[in-house]
């Protein structure tokens, strides 16, 4: 018998398998429902997980989470510029949120944070990678190069705070949340070089990046609250004992 957890993530394959599918049949309306249920579905499946573990990530998780849905909803408004610089700016509040999630992670953790400049290449390769992309990126954005410079920022500190995390999570939660980002950051790529959605095939490439990266980043910081609860167990005990 699945479990709701299980059931929650079979449904929410289900909704980007239908969008897609809905998008390449040209029935919009279908394929704007189908879409519109993406996100949301795997917010449902971070609040039970709140419900279960109240851990202090999760929350930020989940904001972060509606501001990406809010985000991905406003963006399909088409010929409505204000609608465009709204989803843009969800999208940059939904970066702010990962970013304070990556540093809260960092902040609350009693490993110690390398300072060693040889083991800090990862994230000068980032930050020269992700400014490469906005230069390149942002024209195409013309009157939302503003905003696109402004996310390139949040971007960089965002990957950065993430990259930090192999110091002090299990090599699986860090790279699961570093796949999820990098989709996450393809996914605004994609956008941003084709903000009219007039696309099909960058159309479909965006939905899925956009899905599977969410999913990512939702499952690698799941890990590290599972591993951080099965830590603060540990240590309730140990303080018992003694």
């Amino acid at each position: 018998m699945l479990s709701w957890k299980e059931y929650l993530v079979k449904i929410y394959f289900l909704f980007i398998l239908s969008s897609i599918t809905f998008l390449l049949l040209d029935q919009q309306g279908l394929f704007f429902a189908s879409k519109f249920f993406i996100l949301p579905t795997l917010m449902v499946l971070i609040f039970k997980c709140f419900q279960r573990s109240n851990h202090k990530l999760i929350p930020i998780l989940l904001v972060a989470t509606f501001f990406s849905f809010l985000g991905d909803v406003l963006i399909i408004i088409e010929d409505e510029n204000f609608f465009k610089m709204i989803s843009l700016s969800s999208f940059l509040v939904a970066q702010v949120g990962y970013a304070y999630m990556f540093m809260t992670s960092h902040k609350y953790n009693k490993k110690e944070v390398s300072s060693d400049k040889i083991k800090r290449w990862p994230e000068i390769a980032a930050i020269l990678i992700i400014g490469a992309l906005v230069w390149i990126v942002t024209p195409e954005m013309e009157e939302f190069f503003l905003l696109g410079i402004i996310y390139g920022i949040i971007a960089c500190f965002s990957m950065v705070l993430a990259l930090d995390r192999r110091f002090y999570v299990s090599r699986k939660s860090y790279f699961t949340v570093l796949y999820g980002l990098i989709l996450f950051y393809l996914s605004d790529i994609l956008a941003g070089l084709d903000l009219e959605l007039t696309n099909q095939f960058i159309h479909i490439l965006i939905i899925l990046s956009f899905a599977f990266g969410h999913y990512l980043i939702v499952s690698g910081i799941f890990l590290q609250v599972r591993e951080d609860t099965s830590k603060k167990e540990a240590s309730d005990l140990d303080a018992f004992i003694k």
